[in-house]
C-alpha cells in the first residue's frame, strides 16, 4: 500500500512538471492568445490532479496530457478566430456573448476529454491485468 501510494504521487509530480514544460513551449508561441494562456493552464492543472493519480500507465497519462494540450492550443485560437469574425460580421453585441459562452464551451470539451482519457486508461489498465498471468 505503501509502495503504491508513493507510485501515485511520483505520477503527480512527473505530470505536473510534463504539465508545466509542454504549458511553456505552447506558451512561448507567438500565436497564442489570453484566453488560451488561461485554458492552457486550467486544462494542465485539472487533467494532472485528476488524471494522474488514478491507476493507469505513465505513458498513457503522459500521452493523454500532450494529445490534451494540443488540442487546447488548436481549440481556443480557431474558436478566437471564429469569434473575431463573427464579431465583425455581427457587431459588437456577439463579442459580449463570446466572452459568456467561451468559459462555458471550453468546459464542455475539457470535460469530454476528460472523460475519453478516463475510458483509454481504464483500456490500458484492463490489457495490462490481461497480459498478467
Amino acid at each position: 500500500m505503501l509502495r503504491e501510494n508513493a507510485l501515485r504521487v511520483k505520477h503527480s509530480i512527473l505530470g505536473f512538471s510534463v504539465g508545466a514544460i509542454s504549458s511553456y513551449l505552447l506558451l512561448s508561441s507567438p500565436y497564442i492568445s489570453d484566453e488560451s494562456t488561461l485554458m492552457l493552464l486550467i486544462f494542465n492543472l485539472l487533467f494532472v490532479s485528476l488524471i494522474f493519480p488514478l491507476n493507469g500507465t505513465l505513458t498513457t497519462k503522459t500521452c493523454m496530457l500532450l494529445v490534451g494540450n494540443v488540442i487546447v492550443f488548436f481549440w481556443s485560437n480557431l474558436f478566437s478566430l471564429f469569434a473575431h469574425a463573427a464579431t465583425y460580421y455581427f457587431g459588437a453585441i456577439f463579442s459580449a456573448l463570446y466572452i459568456i459562452l467561451n468559459p462555458l464551451i471550453n468546459f464542455v470539451w475539457i470535460v469530454s476529454f476528460w472523460s475519453v482519457s478516463l475510458s483509454v486508461l481504464a483500456n490500458s489498465e484492463k490489457r495490462k491485468s490481461e497480459a498478467e498471468p
